[in-house]
């Protein structure tokens, strides 16, 4: 959240200043690229089983063979990758100016993300510090071209 506090008794100045605030806390666009980046991390993440985001799953315990182990882990219907990645069903994708809401609605997401008792975790998900940071960049970017755009040079001295 940003908030920009001015002592000031003007109502003109307060007003100048919410639109400035509220100008530079949209940012739909930084949001999209935000989005496709998660995405593409998921289907990274299934691509390589793991290893995209330095969480390898473990091997499946069951020496069954048969087409169901034929596939790459947790690709059986692709259901659930699917629902990551791209709008398909399942898949949760909502947006506005400043908030960003990205899952799937299939249900054994969780027991694979967070593993169960009988199941290890196969994490599909993971926000490493390096991803938070390249996300914080597209942000910061995005306020940064505003704020030259609304006559600012620079953010934050």
């Amino acid at each position: 959240m940003i908030t920009f506090t001015y002592a000031d008794n003007s109502e003109s100045v307060d007003r100048t200043l919410a639109g400035f605030q509220d100008a530079l806390a949209a940012n739909l666009p930084a949001l999209r690229q935000i989005a496709d980046d998660f995405r593409e991390m998921v289907a990274q993440q299934f691509a390589s089983e793991g290893r995209a985001e330095g969480t390898p799953w473990p091997p499946r315990r069951s020496s069954r063979v048969g087409a169901q182990h034929a596939a790459p882990l947790l690709i059986r219907t692709g259901a659930l990758r699917d629902s990551l990645v791209g709008p398909s069903a399942g898949h949760i994708e909502e947006m506005d100016e400043r908030l960003l809401t990205l899952g799937t609605r299939v249900p054994y997401a969780i027991f694979h993300q967070l593993g169960t008792r009988h199941m290890p975790a196969r994490p599909i998900i993971v926000l490493t510090e390096a991803r938070g940071a390249k996300w914080t960049e597209i942000v910061r970017h995005a306020m940064e071209q505003k704020a030259q755009v609304l006559g600012t040079r620079e953010l934050g001295g």
